[in-house]
């Protein structure tokens, strides 16, 4: 073969090898525009699309898309916003001041609304004092029920009234207080200056209220010895006599002649006065009564008989008793 055919030759592979691959670069090129074209059912622009010119598919491009056709359309300078909605962000203080303005109105509710008001307290176990008179010092009436402080109430009641040997509250919302008290039991009734006491057992003394039978009188010429000072007990259970002098009278006045008074002095004790004129004392405490009595009666036998007529017989001292 010579030099001239086989140039011929290769110009014909070529001419025949071009077309075939200036087709292939055409397919691979449609396939690029394919995949960058966009379906109009899926893009919503406020502009309307402008259309670029297709090109003539392939057949592998033509099977590909049996089923639809692409749309290609350029954006242009058109811009899209969408609406917007500006939510303001809070912080931990705004939430703090949201959730104290909101306690402070329900507070404030409460506090002057009527069902937490109170309008009377239920007083039980008084005898002698009124429960008119006991709600009227408590001071809570027409107050909030939250004002209400169970202690303070109590001391309250007991400053105003030693009348109360024991008080107990209980404090039920809506508005509701319940007063259970215990009264003093008086023993004696002791008069002195012209101003009636009355004495309980315990020897704490408190203003009469009312008519309380059996009480023992007690005509006193003074004040009895000043009983010290408990620190551990409030001004209102201090007592104002010893218990032991109160016992030693409430004894004495078994043998006290009917309708007379027991005799107190803070100097010879206690004692009555006689009928037939003399006053006899045995002391400020109930030991040794019946010895006492004993020496009383001879004292006064021998001086009947002596023809004496004494002002004043003292037995408070067993080993030293003596008349005037």
């Amino acid at each position: 073969m010579t030099a001239l055919q086989k140039t011929s030759r290769t110009s014909f592979v070529r001419q025949r090898r071009t077309p075939k691959t200036r087709s292939a670069h055409t397919l691979q090129r449609t396939t690029q525009t394919a995949r960058k074209t966009y379906h109009a059912a899926s893009v919503y622009l406020p502009v309307e699309p402008r259309p670029v010119a297709r090109r003539t598919p392939s057949r592998a491009t033509k099977n590909s898309h049996r089923n639809g056709y692409d749309i290609a359309f350029t954006l242009g300078r058109a811009k899209v916003r969408a609406p917007a909605l500006n939510i303001p962000q809070l912080g931990p203080r705004w939430v703090s001041a949201g959730l104290t303005l909101l306690l402070g109105f329900i507070l404030f509710t409460m506090w002057t609304a009527s069902p937490f008001t109170v309008t009377a307290a239920e007083v039980r176990g008084n005898q002698r004092l009124g429960a008119a008179e006991i709600n009227a010092m408590l001071g809570m009436i027409g107050q909030p029920i939250f004002k209400v402080v169970p202690a303070e109430i109590k001391a309250n009641l007991y400053t105003a009234d030693s009348d109360l040997e024991s008080v107990k509250i209980r404090v039920d919302f809506p508005n509701r207080i319940t007063v259970d008290v215990v009264e003093r039991t008086p023993v004696l009734a002791w008069y002195q200056n012209g101003v009636v006491t009355w004495i309980d057992a315990s020897g704490v003394a408190f203003m009469p209220r009312g008519e309380f039978p059996g009480l023992v009188q007690v005509a006193a010429n003074g004040a009895p010895t000043q009983v010290p000072l408990d620190p551990a007990l409030p001004l209102y259970e201090q007592k104002f006599i010893a218990p032991e002098i109160v016992q030693a009278l409430t004894v004495l006045a078994h043998d006290v002649p009917a309708g007379m008074p027991v005799i107190f002095d803070p100097q010879y004790g206690m004692g009555w006065q006689d009928p037939l004129g003399w006053t006899v004392y045995f002391g400020q405490d109930s030991r040794d009564i019946p010895m006492k009595k004993v020496v009383y009666q001879a004292i006064v036998d021998t001086l009947t008989l002596q023809g004496v007529q004494p002002s004043l017989i003292s037995v408070a001292y067993l080993n030293a008793p003596f008349y005037k």
